[in-house]
C-alpha cells in the first residue's frame, strides 16, 4: 500500500511539473483538503482550502508565473506521504524564504489524494508523516 500511495503522488508531481495540472488533478479528490501556509507572512498560520478547485486555481496560478515543481524527495508511511518540491524562483513571491522548496504531507485513501498539508519545513513533513 506505502509503495502504491508514494508512485501516486510521484505520478502526480510528475504531470505537474510537465505542465499538466489537468493530469496532476486527476489524482486528486474533488473534496481535497488542503491546508496551506500563506506565503505572503514570515509566520503563518495555516489555512485550509477544500475542493479540487480551489487546488486547480493556485496550480494555476503558479505555472502562469513560469514556475515548474520537482520533485526532490519523498518518503511514505502508511496512508501520509511526505513529499519536498523545489520550484526555481519561488523565494521570490514569499515573504518566509525556504530554499525554492515547499515541504508537504499528503493522505491517500482508495487511490485519491484526499488532504495535503503544507509543513514549515522538512523535519516537520516528516514528524506529520509519522517517518522516523
Amino acid at each position: 500500500m506505502t509503495d502504491r500511495n508514494e508512485a501516486l503522488v510521484r505520478e502526480a508531481y510528475e504531470a505537474y511539473g510537465r505542465g499538466d495540472v489537468a493530469g496532476m488533478l486527476e489524482s486528486v479528490d474533488p473534496e481535497l483538503e488542503w491546508t496551506y501556509l500563506d506565503p505572503a507572512f514570515d509566520n503563518p498560520e495555516p489555512q485550509t482550502c477544500h475542493g479540487r478547485d480551489q487546488l486547480r486555481r493556485a496550480l494555476e496560478r503558479q505555472a502562469g508565473q513560469g514556475l515548474a515543481a520537482q520533485i526532490e524527495e519523498i518518503a511514505a508511511s502508511g496512508d501520509k506521504v511526505m513529499v519536498v518540491i523545489r520550484t526555481p524562483g519561488i523565494d521570490r513571491l514569499r515573504a518566509r524564504q525556504a530554499g525554492d522548496r515547499n515541504y508537504l504531507v499528503l493522505t491517500v485513501d482508495q487511490q485519491r489524494i484526499t488532504a495535503m498539508r503544507a509543513c514549515r519545513d522538512r523535519d516537520e513533513a516528516r514528524r506529520l508523516a509519522g517517518i522516523t
